[in-house]
């Protein structure tokens, strides 16, 4: 899906729009990439992503009536890099979500309220989790449904088996780190706990 939006909504995305004010429906697609990008990278190192980490790559901006997520440059390294430019026609891919599917409590953010502004947390350059997201910053691209389900992300696809978990592997190896997903000579692919580990 454009974007990499997903139902039900990401508890990440949920916390970024509750601190920063403002609506689903008023973040433009370009921004939900960023989120999602980041908070699979987190999952993918073994990192739980926060709000407060969020904020420190990203800041809210506000064109044409919509909010999206820019990267932070001043003094912060980066933890990405190459987002997409444009989603062609994507006002015309708007759809209704109804209310008890998000379970946040979220308000439309009047124009004149100005762009959100939020601290950013003290003292991150020195924090375990930057060093480790700035390390090898990923390109923003397109995520395979299933990648996001091995990411803890979505649960668009469930093994035959109960009790099995899905994971990312190669030739068949547990363990293949899911940042590989972004080289597309890596040649991962999803797969499920073996058996004797059920």
């Amino acid at each position: 899906m454009e974007g990499n939006f997903r139902l039900p909504l990401l508890k990440l995305l949920g916390e970024i729009l509750t601190k920063y004010g403002i609506h689903l429906s008023q973040v433009n697609t370009l921004g939900l990439p960023r989120v999602t990008h980041f908070e699979f990278v987190c999952w993918a190192q073994k990192l739980v992503p926060t709000f407060e980490m969020f904020n420190v790559f990203y800041y809210v901006t506000y064109t044409g009536g919509f909010y999206s997520f820019n990267s932070r440059t001043e003094g912060v390294l980066p933890c990405s890099w190459d987002p997409p430019k444009s989603f062609h026609d994507w006002k015309q891919k708007f759809f209704y979500i109804r209310g008890g599917v998000i379970p946040i409590d979220m308000h439309y953010r009047a124009e004149s309220k100005g762009v959100p502004k939020v601290v950013v947390v003290g003292l991150y350059a020195d924090r375990e989790w930057n060093k480790t997201l700035t390390k090898m910053p990923t390109p923003i691209i397109q995520l395979e449904g299933k990648v996001l389900v091995a990411a803890g992300m979505s649960l668009m696809w469930v093994p035959r088996e109960p009790r099995a978990t899905p994971l990312y592997a190669y030739k068949g190896k547990a363990g293949y780190s899911l940042l590989n997903v972004f080289d597309p000579k890596s040649g991962g692919e999803m797969t499920i706990t073996p058996r004797f580990f059920l």
